[in-house]
C-alpha cells in the first residue's frame, strides 16, 4: 500500500482532458495524488485518506438491503415540446429524448493505456512493452498491487439472485459500469457499479458498511438507489456493488474545446444546487461534482453516481476527482464548502477551456479568458465559489442559488438585449432616484435667468441606494420591522425606544443584536452625521467580527465624507461576496463617476441593462457615454425609459438636451436637429420645461442654419427657413417671458425676443 498522506503538504493533480477515446473520467482515491511528482492520470473520481480523529467512531456491518424495488408503471404515449425551459423560464434548452438502455451498451469495452493507472498508488499499469503487449491485468511493477482493466462481470451474470448483466456502459476510477435488467421488478434496467476498487478487500467491507446511509437518499434530481450486493470475483474476493437507477439521456460532459453559453450553463446548475442542499440537510456531502456526473434527460437533470457520497467530516477513503476538489479535503474531510468548490469548478469546466497539467486541470481559472472580462459577475462568482480558503466561499448552497439567479439575469439580459430584473432577497429596492435631472435643469437658466450647474453628489446618491435588509436571524429582527420609519430622526426615536424598553421587547437580550446598531447606523448617515455613524460602525466591528453588512455601511460613509477611493474598495469587497447583486453595482457605478473613474459606464451599464426599474442606472449611463462623446448611444439609452415610467418625460428633454447641448454647429446635422424636436413635439405642452426645451432646439437651428442649407420642411411649426426659425424663437422666448419668476427675468426675455424676431416688411 502506498504511505498514507501527511494532510498538510497534498497537492492535487489536475487530470487531462478526456479525448473521444476516453472512457470518461473516473472516480479516484484521494491519497495516491499527493505523492511528490505526482505521475499522469486521467481526469476521474479518486480517493483520498483522511486519517481518523474521533476515538469514538463507530462502525456498521455489512449487509445487503434491498431498498423498496417499485415496479415499472404502464408508459403511455404523449407529445412534448421541442424545448424546455429551466431557470423560472430564462433560459430554452432542446429536449432530449431519453436513450434505449440497450443502445448504451458499449461494443468494445476497453480502457485505453493512456488511461489505465494503479488505483493504489497511481503509477501508470498496463501499457506497451518492448513486444508491443500492453496486458489488461497483472500486478503493478511499482507497489505490487493486482489491477485488472477487463469487465468482471459479463453478460449473462445474475448477480444476487436478481440482476442480470447486459453490459459495460462505462468505465470508472472505480471499474466498469454495468447495466442490468432486474428479473424481479419487470425487468426493469438498473445499473451496477463498484463501491470501491476490487483490489481492497478490507476497504471492500468497509464501503459496504459505510455506503448503507445512501438508502436515506429520496431526492427528485438524485438517482435512485435500489440495492447493495456483493459478488465473489473470479478470485474468490467479495466485490461490493451499488445498484442504481438507471438515467436515460445524456451527460453534460463535452469533448475538448466545445463549451455550453454561460447561461445554459448556470441554468444546470441551478437545477441541480438543491440536490446538494438536500444531501447536506443529511449530513451528506456528495464529493464528486462534475459534468459527467449531472445527467440530462427528456424530463430533468440528475446526479447519477452517488459512489462518492460520504458524511461531512467523514474520515477514511474520500473519493472524488482532482482539478474539481478542494484542496483541503484531506485536512478538514468532506463539507459543505468541498462541495461548493466542485460546483465552481463544473461551471468553470462547462464554460470555459481549462488548462491542464500532469494530467489535471490547473487551480483558478484561465484569467485571459475573454468570457470572464464579457460576465464580470460571472467571473467573480466562480472566483468566491472556489476561493482557496473554505471560509470565504458561499456559506450554503441556498446562497449560491441566490446569487447564481442574480447572474443568469444579468447574462440572459446581456445576451438578448431584454432586462431580468428581480428581488433581491438580502437587499431592499432602490429608495429613490438620482442625477435624473441634471443635465436638463441646465436649461432652467430659460425659466428663471439663473446658472444651473448642478452636479451629482453623495447626499443625493446615499438617499436613493439600496440598504441592506434586516438579517432574519437576528434576535431584534422582531422589532425592527415596526421602528423603521421614513425619516430617520423618527427612526433614531423608535431604535432608543426599543434599547430603554419602552417598546416591548419580550424579553429579548438586545445586546446581541446586531441589526439594531446598524439600523442606528443607517439613520444617522441618512442623516450626515457620518463621524457618529462610524464610530458606531468601529464599536461593532470590534465586537463581531467582519460581516458584509458593516462592510457595506463603512462605504457608504466613506461615500459622504468624500473618501472615493475607500469608498470603491469596500463596495467592491460587497459585490466579491455577492455577485448576483444589483445594489453594489449600482453604487460603484455612482462612486466611480463621483471620482472620474472609468468603471462608471461599466456598472450603469450592467443595472440598466438588467433591470429598467432602476431609472438612476440610464441616466447614468447617458451621462456616462455623453462624457465619452458617443451622444447617440446616450441617446439610444434614454430612449429605452419606459413610456410607465414617470421620468419618461425627463428622459425625453434630456435626450433632446443631449442631442444639441454643448456641440458646435460644425458637429451638429440637420438630422439631429429634427430628432430633437420629434422628441419635444411629442410631449404634452403642459410639461413646465417643455416651453425652454422649444426654445433650445429652435435657437440651435437658427445658428445652424446660418452655415448650412437644409430642407424647408417645418420643425416644431414653423419652416425650417432664417425667417420661419426666428419667427419661433421669438414666440418661444414671449412664452417664457410670461411664465418668468421675475420682472427683471421676464424684461430680459422680452427683450432677447425683440432682438431674435425677424426684420419686418413694411
Amino acid at each position: 500500500m502506498a504511505d498514507r498522506l501527511d494532510p498538510e503538504r497534498v497537492e492535487q493533480p489536475v487530470p487531462a482532458e478526456p479525448g473521444d477515446d476516453d472512457a470518461g473520467p473516473a472516480t479516484q482515491r484521494a491519497d495516491v495524488l499527493a505523492e511528490s511528482g505526482p505521475p499522469m492520470r486521467p481526469m476521474s473520481t479518486q480517493a483520498i485518506f483522511r486519517p481518523q480523529f474521533d476515538d469514538d467512531a463507530e462502525s456498521a456491518a455489512a449487509q445487503s438491503t434491498d431498498i423498496q424495488p417499485q415496479e415499472r408503471m404502464p408508459s403511455s404515449t404523449r407529445v412534448l415540446p421541442p424545448v424546455r425551459r429551466l431557470a423560472g423560464g430564462l433560459v430554452e434548452i432542446p429536449r432530449v429524448a431519453d436513450i434505449d438502455p440497450l443502445e448504451a451498451l458499449m461494443p468494445n469495452p476497453v480502457v485505453p493505456e493512456s488511461k489505465r493507472f494503479c488505483w493504489n498508488c497511481g503509477r501508470p499499469v498496463g501499457r506497451s512493452g518492448p513486444d508491443g503487449a500492453a496486458p489488461s491485468e497483472g500486478w503493478c511493477q511499482h507497489c505490487g498491487s493486482p489491477y485488472s482493466f477487463l469487465p468482471q462481470l459479463s453478460p449473462g451474470d445474475v448477480i444476487a439472485g436478481q440482476y442480470e448483466i447486459k453490459g459495460c456502459i462505462a468505465h470508472g476510477g472505480l471499474g466498469w459500469v454495468y447495466l442490468a435488467f432486474d428479473r424481479n421488478v419487470n425487468d426493469r434496467p438498473v445499473v451496477l457499479k463498484g463501491l470501491v476498487h476490487s483490489g481492497d478487500a478490507e476497504a471492500q467491507a468497509i464501503a459496504m458498511a459505510e455506503r448503507q446511509f445512501l438508502a436515506e437518499v429520496v431526492h427528485p434530481s438524485i438517482v435512485q438507489i435500489f440495492n447493495f450486493v456483493e459478488h465473489t470475483d473470479r478470485h474468490g474476493n467479495p466485490v461490493g456493488y451499488i445498484v442504481m437507477e438507471y438515467v436515460g439521456g445524456k451527460s453534460l460532459k463535452r469533448g475538448r474545446g466545445v463549451n455550453l453559453p454561460v447561461a445554459e450553463a448556470i441554468a444546470y446548475v441551478l437545477e441541480i444546487l438543491p440536490a446538494l442542499g438536500y444531501l447536506h440537510s443529511l449530513g451528506l456531502v456528495y464529493n464528486d461534482l462534475k459534468p459527467e456526473n449531472i445527467m440530462l434527460t427528456e424530463e430533468q437533470l440528475k446526479l447519477i453516481d452517488l459512489g462518492a457520497v460520504s458524511r461531512i467530516n467523514s474520515f477514511g477513503y474520500l473519493y472524488g476527482t482532482p482539478g474539481y476538489q478542494a484542496p483541503e479535503i484531506v485536512r478538514t474531510g468532506p463539507t459543505v464548502a468541498t462541495d461548493i468548490y466542485t460546483v465552481g469548478r463544473t461551471l468553470a469546466a462547462l464554460t470555459m477551456t481549462l488548462r491542464t497539467r500532469n494530467g489535471r486541470y490547473v487551480d483558478g481559472l484561465p484569467e485571459d479568458d475573454p468570457l470572464l472580462a464579457k460576465y464580470d459577475s460571472f467571473a467573480r462568482l466562480l472566483r468566491r465559489a472556489i476561493d482557496p480558503d473554505p471560509r470565504r466561499r458561499f456559506a450554503s448552497t441556498e446562497e449560491m442559488s441566490g446569487q447564481l439567479m442574480g447572474v443568469l439575469r444579468e447574462v440572459v439580459a446581456a445576451d438578448t438585449g431584454v432586462p431580468r430584473p428581480g428581488l433581491s432577497t438580502i437587499f431592499s429596492r432602490t429608495r429613490s432616484t438620482f442625477g435624473v435631472d441634471l443635465l436638463v435643469a441646465h436649461t432652467d437658466v430659460y425659466l428663471d435667468g439663473q446658472v444651473h450647474a448642478e452636479k451629482l453628489t453623495a447626499r443625493e446618491i446615499v438617499t436613493a441606494l439600496p440598504v441592506p435588509l434586516v438579517d432574519p436571524a437576528d434576535v431584534a429582527a422582531p422589532l425592527l420591522q415596526a421602528t423603521v420609519l421614513s425619516e430617520p430622526v423618527q427612526t433614531l426615536d423608535s431604535l432608543r425606544a426599543v434599547r430603554h424598553g419602552s417598546l416591548d421587547s419580550e424579553g429579548i437580550d438586545l445586546s446581541e443584536s446586531v441589526e439594531l446598531p446598524l439600523m442606528e447606523v443607517r439613520a444617522l448617515l441618512d442623516l450626515g452625521d457620518v463621524g457618529k455613524a462610524t464610530r458606531k460602525l468601529d464599536d461593532l466591528a470590534e465586537r463581531v467580527g467582519w460581516q458584509w453588512r458593516l462592510v457595506w455601511y463603512r462605504a457608504v460613509a466613506e461615500l459622504l465624507s468624500g473618501d472615493y477611493d475607500s469608498a470603491i474598495k469596500h463596495f467592491t469587497e460587497v459585490l466579491d461576496t455577492f455577485p448576483g447583486e444589483l445594489a453594489p453595482k449600482l453604487a460603484l457605478a455612482a462612486t466611480a463617476e463621483l471620482a472620474g473613474g472609468a468603471d462608471a459606464e461599466k456598472f450603469y451599464r450592467i443595472v440598466w441593462n438588467t433591470d429598467d426599474g432602476v431609472i438612476s442606472a440610464a441616466f447614468g449611463l447617458a451621462r456616462a457615454l455623453s462624457a465619452a462623446g458617443e451622444r447617440e448611444s446616450a441617446v439610444r439609452t434614454l430612449d429605452e425609459v419606459p413610456a410607465s415610467s414617470r421620468h419618461f418625460t425627463t428622459a425625453q428633454l434630456t435626450s433632446a438636451v443631449t442631442l444639441l447641448s454643448g456641440r458646435s454647429t460644425s458637429e451638429i446635422t440637420e438630422e439631429h436637429i429634427r430628432d430633437a424636436a420629434r422628441r419635444v413635439e411629442a410631449l404634452p405642452p403642459t410639461e413646465p420645461r417643455v416651453l425652454q426645451i422649444r426654445a433650445l432646439v429652435l435657437g440651435s437651428a437658427m445658428d445652424w442654419r446660418q452655415d448650412h442649407e437644409a430642407s424647408t420642411n417645418h420643425i416644431l411649426g414653423f419652416p425650417f427657413t432664417d425667417h420661419g426659425l426666428r419667427l419661433g424663437v421669438e414666440a418661444s422666448l414671449r412664452g417664457l417671458a410670461r411664465i418668468a419668476p421675475t420682472q427683471a427675468h421676464r424684461y430680459t426675455l422680452v427683450d432677447m425676443a425683440n432682438q431674435v424676431r425677424p426684420t419686418s416688411t413694411f
